[in-house]
């Protein structure tokens, strides 16, 4: 049984594998969740995504633009944890290595802008009720950049494995962040 599982698996796998490939202006839309990992000041919590993105030409350029929300904690004064919300739009432009097809490894880098919100916009803090120093609450930007593996396995889906680091340059919390993530992307021509 196990070997007749084996082989059905095997002949789907090479009939689905070579369904897939990039043409010229061809467009996808994609939905990622990841998981953010503990840093620092930071504590680990989830990170959704979901985006548009463009093949340029025949040489492997791509473009994406994609909204985002994070849903973490942050640590403070006195080993309090405050709870800590951005969510934002992404703009990248990228490379994709086709070589391995109908695996793409795709790299991304760009940058983004966003609202973040600190201790529910509660500017007092919970333990001493006593005023934090910074904006807990406003517009922020950074750049950001991705690894992605691309998994076509079949002719307008693909799976996704990807590596996304944050760098915030304007937050007074999150100064950089990072996580893994996988979803499916579905090419829509």
């Amino acid at each position: 049984m196990k070997k007749n599982v084996l082989i059905l698996f095997l002949v789907c796998f090479c009939i689905l594998a070579e369904a897939q490939g990039r043409r010229k202006n061809q467009s996808a839309v994609h939905a990622e969740y990841g998981y953010v990992m503990e840093k620092a000041d930071l504590s680990a919590g989830f990170m959704v995504k979901g985006g548009y993105i463009k093949v340029f030409g025949e040489k492997g350029f791509l473009g994406k633009v994609e909204g985002f929300y994070q849903d973490y904690e942050i640590s403070y004064l006195d080993n309090q944890i405050l709870p800590y919300h951005k969510y934002g739009l992404n703009v990248n432009a990228g490379y994709s290595y086709e070589g391995l097809a109908p695996v793409y490894i795709n790299g991304w880098l760009g940058g983004y802008a966003g609202y973040e919100t600190v201790n529910d916009g509660n500017s007092k803090d919970p333990k001493y009720n006593a005023e934090i120093p910074v904006p807990v609450k406003g517009f922020v930007y950074g750049i950001s950049g991705s690894a992605e593996i691309e998994f076509a396995f079949a002719r307008k889906f693909s799976f996704l494995a990807n590596y996304t680091q944050f760098y915030d340059l304007k937050s007074e919390f999150s100064k950089s962040n990072y996580g893994l993530f996988g979803g499916f992307r579905y090419y829509i021509n």
